[in-house]
């Protein structure tokens, strides 16, 4: 009778241990924004200046948007949206991210080197 009891009580256990980990490895949050499922994203103001030295292309989630030297664009983005390099500078090279736009970004000015 010992011997069941022992055996039940290391099963339960063990099964306890191995469980636990699992119950937590459930992603707690969430890298996109869940708002944009319920209703319009929030959109935020940021501007970006050339400061290369040449005229330069941003790829703004789907849209190229051309940036001349010197020149500041201002831009309203859903958060949540990638800006990246859609031409070469001597700092970076095509397709580095820029910006991924975050409500802390709000009014910023991105220089661009």
């Amino acid at each position: 009778m010992m011997t069941i009891r022992q055996i039940l009580a290391t099963s339960i256990a063990a099964f306890a241990l191995v469980s636990t980990p699992a119950l937590h490895a459930a992603p707690t949050n969430f890298s996109s924004p869940i708002h944009a499922a319920f209703g319009k994203p929030k959109m935020v103001k940021i501007s970006f200046f050339n400061d290369s030295g040449t005229p330069i292309e941003l790829k703004v989630g789907d849209e190229i948007v051309k940036l001349d030297t010197g020149k500041t664009v201002d831009l309203h983005l859903a958060v949540g949206v990638r800006v990246l390099a859609n031409t070469a500078t001597s700092k970076m090279a095509v397709g580095t991210v820029i910006a991924e736009v975050a409500p802390s970004l709000n009014g910023a000015t991105l220089r661009i080197l």
